[in-house]
């Protein structure tokens, strides 16, 4: 059985056209079913004729046409006037530069035909351009004593010109200010996004270069830049403390660190003795005289800062220093005054801490002391053999 596709009815005034089809036709015999392709011919309304459309495209071609004349017009009298200053192939190509320059400002004002105020440069550049061309075409019939030849085939290229100008007034688009500063934002956002993602993609390719041969320098750096990178805790209040400078000349004044919120366990750190004070006579009566200033710490106490260095914590309390000789008068008795106990803090630095570890454990192995540190200072590379460095140091400076 064949299934004969139906064809619409056609609409008296209304413009058919044939054109070739194809349909799917099922036959059925004794209940078994056969599928072919059938070709047929099917009409089609036609639409209407565009004539804007047609009338169009006719004047892109005679722009075109009139581009072509004045670009070889051009080329052939600027050529003619400059072959006796240089080789004739070199004044051929620069007579083409003359009216490719026009050509170029064309397609600027072209890109930006939305935009007069930043297509006006490329017309104000192309009119320039333009007049010399003309005055170069000039030049070329006044050498030859033909002058009104120059003048006319000058005008060649102010027909081209005028003729791509209108077709470009025929699709530039107006847009109001809201709508022209809305596309403005619109495209510095996109050529933001577009600059950043390209500054990125450079610096990526930088840093996967210097992390493969950067060597031992770029992984100092990046450790140095890992550290600083560490939160500050506010409302600490600044101190200073000593560098330790590993031998006995006086440190340098360095700022440490804010103390964190959590403090480090405090380590074991040697007694100080006590500092007694004697009684000063005074003209008032008789008084007990102050401890005489703490003295600086020694030079071997400090932080040590380092090139991949760690925050310190707060300088500990220096020992008293001697006390001062006690002046007696026979007739007023001394009157004892409780001892000044230094008071223990946390160590300034490895080297201190580690100075301390030793004094209470001096047979403490290599690994114990270093998990005391990592645990004091946090971990970072090659800790292991700082601590053994800092270790020989001072058990050969005890020595």
């Amino acid at each position: 059985m064949t299934t004969p596709q139906e064809q619409q009815p056609r609409v008296p005034g209304v413009r058919y056209r044939k054109v070739r089809r194809t349909r799917q036709e099922t036959t059925v015999i004794g209940g078994r079913a056969s599928t072919r392709t059938v070709e047929y011919d099917a009409w089609v309304p036609e639409p209407p004729r565009d004539w804007d459309a047609l009338i169009l495209r006719g004047a892109i071609g005679v722009a075109v046409g009139f581009t072509a004349v004045a670009i070889v017009a051009t080329t052939a009298s600027i050529g003619g006037l400059l072959s006796s200053l240089v080789p004739t192939v070199v004044a051929y190509g620069m007579g083409c530069v003359f009216a490719a320059g026009w050509l170029y400002c064309l397609a600027i004002e072209w890109l930006n035909r939305t935009q007069p105020s930043r297509a006006l440069p490329a017309r104000i550049t192309g009119w320039i351009f333009l007049a010399f061309s003309m005055g170069a075409v000039y030049a070329y019939g006044a050498q030859l004593e033909v002058h009104w030849a120059g003048g006319i085939g000058a005008c060649i290229d102010v027909l081209a010109k005028t003729a791509w100008w209108l077709l470009l007034r025929e699709y530039a688009v107006p847009l109001s200010p809201a709508v022209a500063h809305w596309v403005h934002d619109q495209e510095q956002a996109l050529a933001g996004q577009s600059l950043l993602a390209t500054r990125l993609r450079r610096l990526n390719r930088r840093a996967a270069y210097d992390e493969v041969v950067g060597g031992v320098e770029y992984q100092a750096a990046s450790a140095i830049l890992a550290a600083d990178a560490r939160p500050a805790v506010t409302g600490a209040a600044p101190q200073t403390t000593t560098e330790d400078t590993g031998g006995d000349r006086a440190g340098t004044p360095v700022p440490a660190a804010p103390v964190g919120p959590v403090a480090p366990p405090a380590p074991v750190s040697p007694a100080v003795p006590p500092a007694p004070t004697g009684p000063v006579s005074t003209p008032t009566g008789t008084t007990s005289a102050p401890a005489s200033p703490a003295s600086p710490p020694p030079a071997d106490v400090g932080p040590f800062v380092k090139s991949l260095g760690f925050p310190v914590s707060h300088v500990p309390a220096a020992p008293p220093a001697p006390p001062a000789a006690a002046v007696q008068e026979p007739t007023v008795q001394p009157t004892p005054t409780a001892p000044l106990h230094a008071v223990d803090g946390p160590p300034v630095s490895k080297t201190a801490f580690i100075r301390s570890v030793l004094a209470e454990t001096p047979d403490i192995a290599l690994d114990d002391l270093t998990t005391k540190v990592r645990a004091q200072f946090g971990d970072k590379p090659d800790l292991r053999k700082d601590v053994r460095r800092l270790q020989a140091r001072i058990e050969g400076r005890a020595s």
